[in-house]
């Protein structure tokens, strides 16, 4: 009878990555690090460039630096002109005042004439007397009246009239003619100044 051994030792199966494989990954590691050696070789070279042409733009611009410099002449100020702005302005505030103060004076004169003028032709009667020449002065405040009227009683009418305006509230006539002319008019020439003989204004 033949015996039969059932039990066989079987061959133990290495696991892992073969030689060839590991060759291939070692190659593919070395190509990455060769490229990535070139890379950086790359890139330092374009920083050397550019630190070149950095270096040179930065010495061109010290040339020309240096020579504005040299060329560079430093403005001198005039001893005189701060007398001469002084002089300026003082003129110029001195304009300013003269035409503030016209403008015044004209504003008074302006309106020393209005009132006046209103005052006389508000109570002016409708009939019988005219007023020939109206002359105003100083602001207004020294007038003259020429004209005629039909009625004596007409003129010291219009005056008393004038005189409750406030205008010509307190004024007094100091020459003051009537004269009755060859049309049976009376003519009369009213100036608050005694030597005022000229013809008034219209």
């Amino acid at each position: 009878m033949q015996n039969l051994n059932l039990y066989q030792i079987e061959k133990q199966q290495r696991s892992g990555p073969q030689k060839n494989q590991m060759l291939a990954l070692l190659a593919v590691l070395v190509l990455l690090c060769l490229a990535h050696a070139a890379w950086q070789g790359w890139q330092l070279r374009q920083g050397a460039a550019q630190l070149s042409q950095a270096e040179v733009a930065a010495q061109e611009q010290e040339t020309l630096l240096a020579a504005a410099k040299a060329s560079f002449v430093e403005p001198q100020l005039d001893s005189g002109l701060p007398l001469e702005l002084a002089a300026r302005e003082a003129d110029n505030q001195q304009l300013q005042r003269l035409i503030g103060y016209l403008q015044v004076l004209a504003s008074q004169r302006t309106a020393g004439f209005v009132a006046p003028l209103q005052a006389l032709a508000e109570h002016h009667p409708a009939s019988g007397l005219w007023l020939s020449g109206i002359g105003l002065s100083a602001g207004g405040t020294h007038m003259r009246l020429q004209g005629s009227s039909q009625d004596q009683e007409l003129l010291p009418q219009y005056l008393q009239r004038l005189g409750q305006s406030p205008v010509f509230q307190g004024r007094e006539f100091a020459r003051f003619e009537v004269l009755r002319g060859d049309d049976q008019l009376l003519h009369f020439d009213l100036s608050s100044q005694a030597g005022d003989k000229e013809p008034g204004n219209e």
